[in-house]
């Protein structure tokens, strides 16, 4: 079982607000069907979600009924990018199915308490694609929260033990620094002897799910389970086919003994 995360950054245009990258999108859906081996898809919001995140505070929980019109927002327009995602794969051949994360998770401060896995379970057995994708979901300590497609991607690899869990961003991998403003090195290769290093790069991004830092710390629960994590660049064609076939053009997190 192959879990891919496609990152928000990668499949919309973040300086455009409700802009999908249809070319990635594209090759997304094409790679995956002609890989043929991903059981699951996740997908960031990107610039479907973030800004209107931002605007309403959403990310700080209930505060006011001036963020509810936010709210309603956010959840229609992370729905029309999870159409235009869940179209492009049917164009492609594939016969995904949408678990929708407002419907079945539950987060208290943030994380994930409640999850119910039965229409994931079915859709597997019965062989279609599970897409989800980061979005609001109501909290028993805040009201709501945003569940980043980051942790939805841990909480399914504790659950289903998958063989390896690719992050399509777009960069290239982990690097010693922020790559899209300093002169620094690609990390090829992260185990346990130098697994803090990734945290290096775990700067504010200002996004709205938590940022680089968010997501990398979800990946360490991933590694800590001995699954190996490849973070590649989902923006260039091909690398995702490669990494799925095992010739990784990014940064490979695994520890040294699997």
């Amino acid at each position: 079982m192959i879990i891919i995360k496609a990152g928000g950054s990668a499949i919309t245009k973040k300086s455009e607000d409700f802009t999908p990258n249809m070319e990635v999108i594209s090759n997304l859906a094409q790679e995956i069907k002609d890989a043929g081996r991903v059981s699951i898809l996740v997908h960031g919001a990107g610039s479907y979600g973030h800004p209107i995140a931002k605007k309403y505070s959403l990310g700080k929980g209930y505060l006011d009924n001036y963020q509810l019109k936010g709210f309603s927002e956010t959840r229609a327009s992370v729905s029309e990018l999870d159409s235009i995602v869940l179209k492009s794969l049917m164009q492609n051949g594939l016969t995904p199915v949408k678990i929708g994360t407002f419907s079945n998770f539950i987060t208290s401060n943030g994380r994930i308490v409640e999850f119910h896995k039965e229409p994931l379970l079915r859709a597997i057995e019965l062989g279609l694609l599970p897409v989800f994708t980061g979005d609001l979901v109501f909290d028993r300590a805040r009201v709501f929260s945003i569940l980043s497609g980051d942790q939805i991607v841990s909480y399914l690899s504790k659950l289903l033990k998958p063989s390896r869990v690719i992050f399509g961003t777009d960069v290239d991998g982990i690097y010693t620094g922020d790559p899209k403003k300093e002169n620094v090195k690609l990390i090829d290769r992260i185990t346990e002897d130098n697994i803090n290093e990734i945290f290096k790069f775990a700067k504010d991004t200002g996004d709205a799910s938590g940022g680089m830092e968010g997501k990398l710390s979800e990946i360490i629960p991933i590694f800590d389970m001995g699954i190996e994590i490849d973070v590649i660049n989902l923006t260039k064609k091909g690398i995702l086919s490669e990494t799925i076939k095992g010739n990784v053009k990014g940064t490979i997190i695994k520890k040294k003994n699997i």
